[in-house]
């Protein structure tokens, strides 16, 4: 894996489709190794916010892989990023690999990220855009960073918009108690929206993971 690129995601829903797409697929040590075209791949699975961050250390030690992308969902903040939109975090991302890629082709907007805390709402949204230049939020992807920079790993942030920024997560993804027939109806049509997403990430990160290795 040297020479390979290694896709983290938090979570095992938002990565499975991507790892599908790997031929010549095995598991080992909770990765799912593979090839994609003639690129050797690992996927791994992080955790909200990072939990697995001694995990996810080890495996960039051992493997040592040539790039590391991070990947997933991310909120927006700018107003004009619409859900499935694919974005780069500029300062979540190792400069040189940034230099060597044509965003224009390849992402819907590039700017800063934020890692917050916890799932945001709106007002919270609306709290970041007005201190200026934020593109979206995340819960992983400064602890990543930090982790790949600390080992001298290269690496970059591209994540999916999975909300808009003057738009709540259904209260059934944050853990909390649906109150009327009103939630689950949001519920079910942003669950329809997420499967639909995935498939889209998927298909987004391979585009990149192709772009970056034929640059």
């Amino acid at each position: 894996m040297r020479n390979g690129t290694l896709v983290a995601f938090a979570l095992r829903q938002e990565g499975y489709p991507f790892a599908r797409k790997l031929t010549k697929r095995t598991v080992k040590d909770g990765l799912v190794f593979g090839r994609l075209g003639t690129r050797e791949m690992a996927v791994c699975w992080l955790g909200i916010g990072l939990k697995n961050i001694d995990l996810f250390a080890r495996i960039v030690e051992k493997l040592r892989p040539e790039l590391v992308i991070n990947s997933g969902f991310a909120g927006g903040v700018r107003s004009l990023l619409e859900p499935g939109d694919f974005v780069l975090a500029t300062n979540y991302s190792s400069q040189e690999i940034v230099e060597r890629l044509d965003t224009s082709n390849l992402f819907s907007a590039r700017g800063n990220f934020v890692t917050v805390n916890a799932i945001a709402d709106p007002e919270a949204k609306a709290r970041l855009s007005a201190k200026g230049h934020v593109l979206a939020i995340d819960m992983e992807s400064e602890r990543l960073a930090a982790i790949c920079r600390k080992i001298s790993a290269p690496f970059l942030t591209a994540r999916m918009i999975s909300d808009r920024s003057d738009e709540a997560i259904p209260r059934l993804f944050t853990g909390q108690k649906m109150r009327d027939h009103k939630d689950i109806v949001r519920a079910i049509h942003f669950a329809g929206r997420m499967l639909v997403l995935r498939e889209r990430l998927a298909a987004r990160v391979g585009r990149l993971v192709t772009s970056l290795h034929c640059s």
